[in-house]
């Protein structure tokens, strides 16, 4: 679920300063991830939204797999219509949680189809009052661990992670796949911008105890960023 798009209104609005129509620098390139990476990884992406990262994650590494989490029914259907055609791809309709069973998924509107959580919204309703917040749907979650169990996936080397706020819950939830992934893209929350999420401080004291250190910070907005994890040598 794609939230650092819709901050350059943010950022204009505090700024006074017009929104780019564009920002490439608002998540990491995925040509400087290929140090990290073997040629052939296996990828988990949560919050596919639309399936624009997911495109550009199979491009880039064409004998990897991309397993593409995203729960939005509406959503789904885009990122199916744009990847059926990769090989590489493979597409889930569940959400990524701490927990496997059924869960309540707040639908964001309006201005922002991208900031849809598990979590309930909190500061994100002042800071982004153009985002509405008036529907809820029940989705199927699971854990990262017993997903690769369930479909016997035999390792997993890379996370693309943009859940609005769900990230640490999710990896703090599935020890055994964060303890062989190699790298961690992750969307990160500088404020409490839905209820319980886990500011991007404490998040990267936990990950550097996990045995991981940030590559690369991107943080252009007062609320959120992405960072980059990269394990320790």
């Amino acid at each position: 679920m794609r939230g650092i798009g819709r901050l350059r209104t943010l950022w204009s609005r505090l700024s006074g300063e017009p929104a780019a129509p564009t920002s490439p620098a608002v998540q990491v390139a995925k040509s400087e991830l290929v140090r990290y990476l073997p040629e052939n990884p296996v990828i988990v992406e949560a919050g596919a939204h639309m399936g624009v990262d997911t495109v550009e994650l199979a491009k880039q590494w064409p004998r990897g797999m991309i397993h593409a989490f995203e729960p939005v029914p509406v959503l789904f259907a885009e990122l199916e219509r744009r990847t059926h055609m990769l090989r590489n791809v493979r597409r889930s309709r569940k959400a990524l949680s701490d927990r496997e069973g059924r869960q309540v998924l707040h639908l964001s509107e309006g201005a922002s189809d991208g900031s849809s959580s598990l979590l309930a919204p909190d500061r994100h309703l002042d800071v982004h009052p153009e985002v509405r917040f008036e529907r809820d749907i029940e989705v199927e979650t699971i854990t990262l661990d017993r997903w690769v169990q369930i479909e016997a996936i035999p390792r997993v080397d890379f996370l693309w992670l943009d859940m609005q706020g769900m990230e640490a819950t999710v990896l703090q939830a599935s020890p055994k796949v964060l303890g062989q992934v190699l790298a961690v893209h992750t969307e990160v929350s500088l404020l409490p911008v839905y209820t319980g999420t886990v500011l991007y401080p404490q998040l990267r004291d936990w990950m550097e105890s996990q045995g991981f250190v940030v590559a690369k910070e991107i943080l252009p907005y007062p609320d959120m960023g992405n960072v980059l994890f990269v394990r320790r040598p």
